[in-house]
């Protein structure tokens, strides 16, 4: 387990439900629409910033392999949908991980039952 705070649970989401198996963990979380993020990404109408979306994967893999990660490089980021706490108040987190030498290949999604909202492929290191 992360000994951690982690930056944006209970802040930005909170995690509601968890499912793990072998080297991949589906967290399905709240998005929290008072999370004074919104005050500036936009007023009245409310967005995910991708910079959120991301550091929520990282918060989720950092939970399924119970250790801090730093990002050293994100191979791959596409924002496919824009999420809002309105529209999307609940999403899938679906996080798998391959073990490298010195931490992790992490490749995750972000979805609700409708569609997708960002893809991520990217290598983690375990923080030091």
């Amino acid at each position: 387990m992360v000994h951690k705070t982690m930056f944006l649970e209970n802040r930005f989401y909170s995690v509601i439900e968890e499912g793990r198996a072998l080297h991949e963990a589906i967290f399905v979380v709240s998005i929290l629409p008072d999370c004074n993020v919104y005050e500036g990404h936009f007023p009245g109408n409310p967005v995910c910033p991708g910079v959120c979306n991301i550091q929520t994967i990282k918060e989720c893999a950092e939970s399924l392999v119970g250790k801090e990660l730093t990002i050293k490089t994100i191979k791959q980021c596409r924002l496919t949908a824009v999420a809002t706490p309105q529209v999307c108040p609940e999403l899938t987190v679906t996080v798998k991980e391959e073990k490298k030498e010195g931490g992790y290949l992490i490749t995750a999604s972000i979805r609700d039952d409708k569609q997708g909202y960002m893809e991520l492929k990217g290598e983690f290191q375990i923080k030091s």
